[in-house]
């Protein structure tokens, strides 16, 4: 049966969250009670879906985009995590239901829009089914392929038809694109990466927040960015002998602030206290925690080195946050998908790397003349600079295909 072949996934991660929360994995439980929240609005202009924050940084400017046209647009996301910001950002919001039959149409029907666009690949085979039958077009805006990604597999037929459907697929390179074009598809088009457009905007209207100046005084600032315990263990033991730079640490889940306050023994404030601190804490305080969602990027303004998390977990968060900013950057070895970490040309730690060579790392860039300095700082700007564009191309690619 054809329908219950489109609705296997959906069934599989079904299953999944279920065990899950059956267990008591917060993230299932998470999951499951986000689908609980009713959607309340109906027939918008364009339709917008990202997975998680990431991608919604990614589209961030194309929502904007299509608002100031006078479209209404409805936004949806897949993880429960980047609901905080997503629900602050956007008018119409909601999360997109699990991948079967019943849900999909009814939210289709519910919101009934116009016009679809899937950021990156959160494209699902009865979320494919019900656009396609009922004659809604949809565009996938900057995908990311590499050589043995499972869509370009021959025998994947599924997601080969789902994707074939679209009426565009947008990528990130040239490489990927080219990749997509060896596979036979014909709907591919470049545009770029989103987020190099959503941070050139973000950094145009930033302003400085007075207590982290206070704070930061005339030390060198250097930040540990969406950090895990492995690279924790790295940084923590710099603070004592570093006492010319000031340390911020901002987990990648916040929620493991506490976590990191066990095992300090210098003065430290929060961010979510930041504006209760008397001026001499401030002063007097050597790391900045921060605990709250959403100020990571804010900070970056203030800062000068900047280690960013991942690299030696499963993947490199983002990078392009700090190097608009000036930061100059390091991060771990794994950085397989992240085209930006290896054209970026930051210095990149090897798989052994300890507090050691963290600190051999830091210490050369305090030791540096002001004018390699400099270039270290342009060059990351520079790189950021050059890859704005992309939401300006997807917009193109739809006005020239839709009207």
């Amino acid at each position: 049966n054809k329908r219950m072949i489109y609705q296997l996934t959906g069934i599989i991660f079904q299953i999944i969250i279920d065990v899950g929360a059956f267990l008591g994995y917060s993230r299932a439980l998470d999951w499951k009670k986000a689908r609980q929240r009713p959607i309340k609005y109906s027939n918008f202009d364009i339709w917008i879906h990202a997975s998680s924050l990431g991608e919604y940084w990614m589209v961030h400017n194309l929502i904007r985009d299509f608002e100031k046209k006078g479209e209404k647009v409805f936004v949806s996301i897949f993880s429960p995590s980047a609901w905080e910001i997503v629900s602050k950002n956007e008018k119409y919001c909601g999360f997109i239901p699990i991948d079967r039959q019943k849900e999909i149409h009814h939210f289709v029907e519910t919101i009934n829009p116009k016009f679809v666009v899937i950021a990156k690949y959160d494209l699902w085979p009865v979320l494919s089914n019900v656009l396609y039958n009922k004659k809604i077009p949809y565009v996938i805006a900057f995908s990311q392929f590499h050589e043995h990604h499972h869509t370009l597999w021959k025998w994947n037929f599924l997601e080969n038809k789902i994707y074939r459907r679209a009426l565009g697929v947008g990528h990130q390179t040239q490489k990927s694109l080219k990749l997509w074009q060896k596979s036979n598809f014909s709907n591919g088009f470049f545009c770029g990466d989103g987020r190099f457009d959503s941070i050139y905007h973000f950094r145009k209207k930033w302003t400085p927040l007075d207590e982290i100046d206070v704070f930061k005084g005339e030390s060198k600032l250097f930040v540990l960015g969406s950090s895990w315990p492995r690279e924790e263990s790295m940084t923590i033991p710099l603070i004592p002998k570093l006492s010319e730079v000031k340390f911020v640490i901002a987990p990648h889940r916040h929620q493991r602030a506490s976590e990191i306050i066990k095992i300090l023994d210098v003065p430290y404030i929060l961010m979510s206290e930041i504006n209760i601190y008397e001026k001499q804490e401030l002063i007097k305080s050597r790391v900045l925690i921060v605990d709250t969602m959403g100020q990571l990027k804010n900070i970056y303004g203030h800062s000068d080195f900047t280690f960013i998390g991942g690299g030696f977990q499963n993947g490199l968060h983002n990078i392009l946050e700090a190097l608009i900013f000036g930061n100059i950057i390091t991060f771990g070895p794994k950085i397989k998908g992240h085209w930006e970490a290896s054209e970026c040309k930051a210095d990149v730690l090897g798989i052994n790397s300890d507090s050691e060579t963290l600190m051999q790392w830091l210490s050369n860039l305090i030791d540096l003349d002001e004018k390699s300095l400099k270039q270290k700082i342009s060059s990351g700007q520079d790189f950021v600079n050059k890859n704005i564009g992309a939401t300006a191309r997807v917009m193109k690619f739809i006005g020239t295909n839709i009207n």
